[in-house]
């Protein structure tokens, strides 16, 4: 039993002592440099950022402040610390226009805020930064190296902003909130042209108009269903072959039973 903790106290006075536990402890920042990276080739970037800390101050202006900022900001993006990454790749994009890191800060501080985007059904403040970050990059570079993978990224974050719209609207709808729907169905329709939630918002857009018609005064009923009627054509041209067809069909014959039955 003694052995063993004897044992177990080598151990833990190793394991304190150990390179990075030094350097940590260690006003010698070339020694923090050297453990530095031999924390990064074994991916150990929290450790890493903590020396970093220390040192970047040291050697802002000098020679090897350019390799040790980007370092730094990859470091920062592996931990997950997206707002500091971002931050610090953008800074260093400012601060050494002309280095061959240039386009990869670049990218990476786009990347850093696409990181910060939030599930739609949640605040989309993040998203908005991100895709003008990204398209920044883009137009900047457009045959960089990474401007096939932005373009990915930025296709992902506008379907994201796509379903928040669509969302919205419909929540309106199943609230019988008509006006609203209508409203929010038309600009999404107009906003977001290529999105994958066309045909259900032009379904819905007619859905919610014939519903508003049939629940007006009997003066108004019949405009409202012209309107209707509109937005029927427009849905069967653009989408003849959708799921909601049927549905867009049935709604279309309670119009002409009702025009028939009101002489209208």
């Amino acid at each position: 039993m003694k052995n063993y903790i004897v044992l177990l106290l080598l151990t833990v006075t190793l394991i304190s002592c150990g390179p990075y536990q030094k350097a940590l402890k260690s006003t010698d920042n070339e020694l923090k440099l050297t453990v530095i990276d031999q924390l990064l080739e074994k991916e150990k970037y929290s450790k890493a950022v903590n020396l970093f800390d220390q040192i970047i101050p040291a050697y802002r202006g000098t020679e090897k402040a350019e390799s040790l900022s980007i370092k730094y900001a990859k470091a920062l993006y592996e931990t997950g610390d997206f707002p500091n990454s971002s931050y610090q790749f953008e800074r260093f994009v400012q601060s050494h226009p002309l280095s061959e890191d240039k386009e990869f800060a670049a990218y990476m501080a786009a990347k850093s805020h696409y990181e910060m985007s939030t599930l739609y059904s949640k605040s989309q403040l993040n998203t908005d930064r991100a895709l003008a970050k990204l398209q920044d990059y883009i137009n900047s570079y457009p045959d960089g190296v990474y401007t096939d993978e932005a373009n990915i990224l930025v296709s992902e974050l506008r379907s994201k902003l796509d379903r928040k719209a669509y969302e919205i609207a419909k929540n309106y709808h199943h609230r019988s909130r008509f006006i609203a729907a209508i409203k929010s169905f038309e600009n999404f329709i107009i906003q977001h042209p290529g999105s994958e939630y066309m045909d259900d918002a032009q379904y819905y857009l007619l859905e919610s108009e014939y519903l508003y018609a049939i629940k007006s005064r009997d003066e108004l009923v019949a405009g409202r269903m012209d309107i209707a009627i509109k937005y029927y054509n427009t849905f069967v041209s653009r989408f003849p072959t959708s799921e909601y067809r049927d549905d867009a069909e049935e709604i279309m014959e309670k119009i002409n039973k009702y025009k028939s039955e009101n002489n209208i």
